[in-house]
């Protein structure tokens, strides 16, 4: 593992009972300190055959965040797309489905790794206590970059940076696509984000983005065994920052992926694994919108689309 860049150990967490490891993870930043020395150690339920890992981590900033690795290569993996609500309430208006949160949508599908997907647009907000809210369950609301899934396009990008595309083939391979102008005809589902931050291995021209945010965000391996499912919270001083893409390519980078691409952040960021022992949903990592009403909580921020995985 290349720790060159390394700033201080990440501190890293099993979540659930399928195998998790820990290891140190560098976020690339002006003036990094010496290099600390990776920590790996293995759960003690960590099985050689589990078809995933889970792994949380803490960097200097701070910045925490979630990655669940998968093992495409493994037959039990289903990797999927899907509509958060397709159902349609303008019929041949704009939208193609309403929003509901990804935990919501994780329980109906029954996947066991579930993020938030697609930019997306809303037809309307609604008004509540003197505030317009576009962000509610309900809600009619459009992928605004590639969409398939259900055997049917809900989504075709018009701007070239939505173009940047995870494909999941016929055959269940999976590969991430940059400027993606059309969709192979072996597309069983494919969703875009709005830059490949990371090809072949080096950061690419998006990721000279210097604002940090919420990320939720898609890698895969050089060999594309292995899918990244990344969630990094943020604009949560105490907690976390947020990262830039630039950040953002280097963790992937530090963890092994080769390619990767940005999906919708900042309040839709949201990670959802299901325990596979007890089946219950659990929100892995931390959501950046707080309550409308000024409570001390934080809720998920519903959304048009998810990536999902199931284990079947």
């Amino acid at each position: 593992m290349n720790i060159r860049q390394i700033l201080a150990p990440a501190i890293l967490l099993v979540l659930c009972g399928c195998a998790a490891v820990q290891r140190d993870v560098p976020v690339s930043v002006p003036n990094p300190v010496r290099p600390a020395t990776a920590q790996i150690a293995a759960s003690p339920s960590a099985s050689t055959s589990s078809p995933y890992t889970v792994e949380r981590f803490n960097l200097p900033g701070p910045v925490a965040g979630v990655l669940v690795k998968i093992d495409l290569k493994n037959p039990r993996t289903q990797v999927a797309v899907a509509l958060a609500d397709d159902r349609d309430p303008d019929g041949d208006g704009p939208c193609v489905g309403q929003l509901e949160t990804t935990s919501q949508v994780a329980r109906k599908y029954n996947f066991d790794i579930t993020i938030n997907a697609s930019f997306f647009a809303v037809a309307s907000p609604r008004e509540f206590a003197g505030k317009k809210i576009s962000y509610y369950v309900g809600n009619c609301a459009w992928p605004v970059g590639w969409h398939f899934s259900g055997g049917k396009l809900h989504g075709q990008p018009k701007m070239a940076s939505l173009r940047a595309t995870m494909i999941v083939h016929r055959d269940k391979t999976v590969s991430l696509v940059d400027a993606l102008d059309t969709l192979p005809a072996d597309t069983a589902f494919a969703v875009s984000g709005n830059a490949m931050m990371l090809k072949d291995g080096r950061a690419t021209p998006p990721a000279v983005d210097l604002l940090r945010h919420p990320r939720s965000a898609i890698g895969l391996s050089a060999d594309a065994r292995t899918l990244f499912i990344l969630a990094v919270d943020g604009r949560q001083d105490a907690h976390s920052r947020g990262v830039t893409l630039a950040e953002l390519a280097n963790i992937f980078i530090q963890f092994g992926a080769n390619n990767a691409i940005n999906l919708d952040g900042g309040g839709s960021t949201s990670l959802v694994i299901k325990d596979p022992v007890s089946g219950a949903f659990a929100i892995a990592n931390q959501p950046s919108d707080a309550s409308t009403l000024k409570l001390p909580l934080r809720f998920e921020r519903p959304v048009v689309d998810v990536v999902g995985i199931r284990f079947e």
